[in-house]
């Protein structure tokens, strides 16, 4: 495996700005290396701005040069970078083996007042996410039970956000990942930012709470299906293969973390499904908390609103279709949180209609999975949420009217 070299190098900041038309910033290029002669720096020029001065030249006593860019049209994606890099003296080559990197990202938009908006629903999301954990362990904690929380849900959460962190945590803070992603993918940012790194971390923190409580509550029968253990063991198997590929350089660490986070992708696709399935069989939502359903939904709609307000301010939607993974997963939570709400608030609102759960109903990926399992069937006490067994014969009789209502409602 081959690193990237660095020597004499010559940088940019801020290597990101967004202005309106006719709107002037200042950038800086830079080196803090010696040189061997003076540089002469020609920038490319563009349509969307103008870049002044177009020529410049840094020595051993002005080792950086200011230039202004003015926006002149809109524009979602343009970029500032150095077009020709010649040395005063004829004998020395150009000094920088890194010009690629010295660039900048260049947007200009119609508004700045939807820039701020944009950033505002940007923060409105990240923290609705980060807080969304809490009404979930808050109510567990209350409650002093899980009942009603699905285990494989809670599970599939775990590995998909050890996966996001792993991948978050390792891009921010790992360089020769860095270099190998702005090797792949010239005059792109870092797609990975401090608090990405700390929302994903906070996010499994969280998540690991909750899977404590569920040995310190009461949790009934409840358990993994075998299912979403077989599910689990995949996604475990892609991990540990794909680590053992890089370990011998057939893949790169880039192309690694890059399978952990599809994998996070394919835990968000279908980690809902237990739980919304489980709240069916059972006829109620008591025990899955709505405010963590309400906090993902705002989030969700808060990231779709961001994405509208960034496609009108640079009139680029590319971004819908440019990017239909991010569009996707973001659906698919929110669909999802609106069939919870749906059950909670529609479907489910008297806690004291059909709340007669079989356990083999209490873990949901697959009914057969809780077949060979024969205990007696628990119902809610709406005053304390607490299962109180049944005498033995109205469990029967529950137990059959459940299985009449399900193929009813299967045919």
């Amino acid at each position: 495996m081959i690193r990237i070299t660095t020597g004499i190098s010559i940088h940019v900041q801020p290597q990101e700005i967004t202005l309106t038309v006719d709107e002037d910033k200042t950038v800086r290029f830079y080196t803090t290396d010696n040189l061997p002669s003076a540089v002469h720096i020609t920038l490319m020029r563009s349509d969307s701005f103008d870049g002044t001065p177009h020529i410049f030249q840094l020595d051993n006593q002005t080792r950086s040069a200011n230039v202004v860019i003015t926006g002149i049209q809109i524009t979602s994606h343009s970029v500032l970078e150095i077009e020709k890099c010649n040395s005063t003296n004829s004998v020395d080559k150009c000094p920088f083996n890194d010009l690629e990197s010295a660039f900048v990202r260049v947007k200009v938009v119609h508004s700045r007042l939807l820039s701020i908006s944009i950033i505002i629903t940007g923060w409105i999301y990240f923290f609705a996410w980060s807080i969304s954990f809490y009404p979930q362990i808050i109510l567990n904690f209350t409650r002093k039970s899980v009942v009603g929380l699905n285990f494989d849900f809670l599970l599939l959460n775990i590995i998909g956000f050890t996966c996001y962190t792993s991948y978050n945590v390792l891009m921010y803070f790992d360089t020769y990942i860095q270099e190998l992603y702005e090797h792949n993918y010239p005059h792109s940012l870092i797609p990975v930012l401090l608090n990405d790194v700390v929302f994903a971390t906070h996010a499994l923190f969280a998540c690991l709470i909750t899977a404590l409580q569920c040995f310190l509550y009461e949790r009934g029968n409840q358990r993994i299906s075998y299912t979403c253990w077989s599910i689990a063991t995949l996604f475990g198997l892609i991990a540990g293969v794909t680590l053992i590929l890089t370990a011998f350089e057939i893949m790169n660490p880039l192309q690694y973390i890059m399978c952990l986070s599809y994998i996070k992708m394919a835990v968000t696709v279908c980690k809902y499904f237990p739980q919304a399935f489980m709240n069916f069989r059972r006829r109620s939502t008591i025990g899955w908390s709505i405010g963590n359903v309400l906090l993902d939904f705002l989030g969700g709609l808060m990231d779709i609103t961001q994405m509208i307000l960034q496609g009108a301010n640079t009139d680029d939607w590319s971004i819908f279709y440019g990017n239909p993974v991010k569009l996707g997963l973001g659906l698919v939570s929110m669909i999802f949180d609106i069939i919870f709400m749906v059950q909670h608030y529609c479907l489910y609102r008297d806690p004291g209609e059909g709340v007669t759960l079989s356990t083999s109903a209490e873990s949901t990926m697959n009914d057969s999975d809780q077949s060979d399992i024969n205990v007696l069937p628990e119902v809610v006490n709406v005053n304390d949420e607490q299962y109180i067994p049944k005498k033995k014969i109205d469990a029967v009789v529950s137990l059959i009217g459940d299985f009449i209502v399900l193929r009813c409602c299967i045919e």
